[in-house]
């Protein structure tokens, strides 16, 4: 990584460790994106997910159904909804993280939630999108 990608996952990092409850942030976020492109019941399956810490240990089993769509052949994912599935599976990671029960995913998966909605604000260059999304994430990176 070097230049705008070393900032971008700096940024990421910085945003996803200031936050006190970041599976209900990054539920937020997702909440975000899947205002413009639609809510899949995977996507569902992840926003209730976020809000319900009860159901946090169902992290695994959200992120396989939304592993599994996203894989799927038949029904392939435009770039835009590819980037809204991979939201969707680090709310599934970080809640799944949270709640605790092993095997944990990756300890960094949370790092990814801001440079990924970075990267979909760019792709559909949404200025409503663009816009709720720096709402949710609280801003762009500096030089935005």
């Amino acid at each position: 990584m070097r230049g705008s990608a070393d900032r971008i996952a700096l940024w990421g990092r910085s945003l996803f460790e200031r936050q006190r409850d970041p599976v209900v942030w990054a539920g937020g976020v997702l909440k975000a994106a899947s205002v413009t492109l639609g809510k899949s019941p995977e996507i569902q399956a992840a926003l209730a997910l976020a809000v319900d810490n009860t159901q946090w240990p169902e992290g695994r089993v959200v992120f396989d159904r939304i592993r599994q769509r996203g894989l799927d052949k038949d029904k392939p994912l435009t770039a835009a909804e590819d980037l809204c599935f991979r939201l969707a599976e680090l709310v599934a990671k970080l809640a799944h993280n949270t709640a605790g029960p092993p095997p944990p995913f990756d300890y960094h998966a949370g790092w990814q939630v801001g440079p990924i909605a970075y990267r979909l604000a760019g792709e559909l260059k949404d200025p409503a999108l663009r816009h709720r999304l720096a709402a949710a994430l609280d801003g762009w990176p500096e030089a935005e």
